[in-house]
């Protein structure tokens, strides 16, 4: 038997011989059928696109990243002034400013893993028994918003003592922020030794 380079496809009782002309005609047919569809394509983006362009603003998705000006970057900055305001209170005992920072159902998770009240925290401070060596040093500081919520994070360095022993450190701590009658409050305080 001897194979020459024509090919041949048999069909059930026909056969056809396969030739360049063929396959031409075959990619010929592809190719137009591909040109149809990226058209179709096009034309279909192109109404998409001008459908949406008639959206309002407010409508359309809008990344919750801080952009300065945006109500995003506003609240970032508020958010910073509250943790500004609440390491310095701590730093000096003022539990009176603490007092208006926190909700009444506030609670901290110490490094340590013991969960202290908003009034257990502050009868520390009050009393003396949790001491402050000095500021508190804050970096890497992020904020998220979510509408009336905002999560704070970030790592911190303090010197503090609980009834004589050390406590804070080198710290990273999570805080969850909510806007209450206009202002933002502290919910919940979580920190882990880094």
């Amino acid at each position: 038997m001897r194979f020459s380079t024509r090919s041949v496809a048999i069909c059930a009782d026909t056969v056809v011989p396969i030739t360049a002309a063929n396959n031409k005609l075959k990619l010929d047919r592809t190719a137009a059928i591909i040109i149809r569809a990226m058209r179709l394509l096009t034309g279909l983006l192109l109404v998409a696109v001008v459908q949406l362009s008639h959206f309002p603003v407010s409508a359309r998705a809008t990344p919750a990243h801080t952009f300065a000006g945006s109500p995003a970057s506003t609240i970032a900055e508020e958010i910073q002034a509250m943790e500004t305001r609440w390491n310095e209170a701590r730093a000096h005992a003022d539990v009176a400013t603490l007092d208006r920072i926190l909700v009444d159902d506030w609670t901290v998770t110490h490094a340590n893993g013991t969960t202290d009240s908003k009034a257990k925290y502050l009868a520390d401070l009050r009393s003396g028994a949790r001491k402050f060596g000095g500021p508190v040093a804050v970096s890497d500081f992020v904020v998220r918003a979510y509408g009336d919520t905002a999560v704070a994070a970030g790592s911190s360095q303090s010197t503090v003592t609980l009834n004589g022993q050390p406590q804070g450190g080198a710290l990273h701590f999570t805080r969850v922020y909510v806007k209450r009658n206009g202002a933002w409050r502290m919910i919940v305080t979580q920190a882990t030794q880094r």
